[in-house]
């Protein structure tokens, strides 16, 4: 299948180590601009090393040895389920057999662009895996300084609530989840067209592996959508319905291949759709402030 969407433009690089925290605000954040940054990751991220093979590949033995048991969310890129992709509960160790029993059918699964075509068998993708707050003690990565200003996960580290048995009515406290997600996905693997929960921003490192980004600014949104506003694109890469969609191919998208040690920023609002181009693990928050509360609370 060839892109036949127009494509005017790539997302910025730039080396995060000339970055200043100010320069950094000035630019993306109060800008609502998306950028990768490299130089940030390099070896000093515990998940650099224990994560990732001799061979720069994902070493997923690793975590069905030291994190086997722990219950993830896997996706079957091929099976859609609603606006999303349908997903099963397994341990991480079931999923990792999943992965090596079926990696000859997820390279079929994509193209020469890196696009899923659909046509053989399923493809697993763990998502959503809240590592950080699994494993405290593990220190896999250092947030950057500049996602570090993260009203969202501040709160909920520190948030508590009530529940009550129904049998003793004792009070329990429970922790409040978080938006500090892991990602694993084999080659051919990828996430639907969407904006981030809440319109928040979102960081996405990846520990190795490659992915290739396709982003749509939000002025253009409306045009993803159907007459009513109710319905959105599900995959840029399907036969999109002029009836259904008719002002789909107005869209002018951008795009970025995110390499292995760069870390991407995705402002509040810009849709987007993101392939594995190989086996590939990442790190992703999503995370608001003051510049993008306004999108939040909208």
């Amino acid at each position: 299948m060839d892109i036949n969407i127009k494509i005017n433009g790539e997302i910025e690089k730039v080396n995060g180590k000339e970055l200043s925290y100010s320069e950094f605000v000035e630019r993306y954040m109060e800008k609502n601009k998306p950028v990768v940054l490299t130089g940030l990751m390099d070896n000093h991220w515990k998940a650099c090393t224990d994560w990732v093979s001799p061979n720069g590949k994902a070493n997923l033995q690793f975590f069905s040895t030291h994190f086997g048991d722990s219950k993830v969310q896997v996706a079957d890129c091929d099976t859609r389920d609603f606006t999303d992709q349908k997903r099963e509960e397994m341990s991480v160790s079931d999923f990792v057999g999943l992965c090596f029993k079926d990696e000859c059918s997820a390279v079929q699964c994509s193209n020469q662009n890196g696009v899923s075509n659909g046509d053989s068998a399923s493809v697993p993708y763990l998502k959503d895996w809240h590592f950080v707050k699994e494993y405290p003690d593990y220190a896999a990565y250092i947030t950057p300084m500049f996602f570090c200003d993260d009203w969202l996960n501040l709160y909920l580290d520190n948030f508590r609530m009530n529940t009550y048995s129904d049998r003793d009515q004792q009070n329990k406290e429970i922790c409040c989840s978080d938006y500090r997600f892991v990602y694993m996905g084999v080659k051919g693997s990828w996430t639907p067209l969407h904006a981030d929960v809440f319109r928040s921003y979102s960081w996405s490192a990846n520990v190795c592996g490659k992915k290739r980004w396709f982003f749509l600014d939000p002025s253009q949104c409306h045009l993803v959508f159907d007459r009513n506003m109710k319905s959105c694109v599900y995959n840029i890469f399907d036969e999109v319905s002029d009836s259904k969609y008719p002002s789909f191919k107005k869209a002018i998208w951008l795009e970025c291949t995110q390499e292995e040690g760069e870390i991407i920023f995705v402002p509040s609002g810009w849709y987007h759709q993101v392939h594995n181009l190989e086996d590939t693990i990442s790190i992703n928050h999503n995370w608001f402030n003051a510049y993008n509360l306004s999108w939040v609370v909208n």
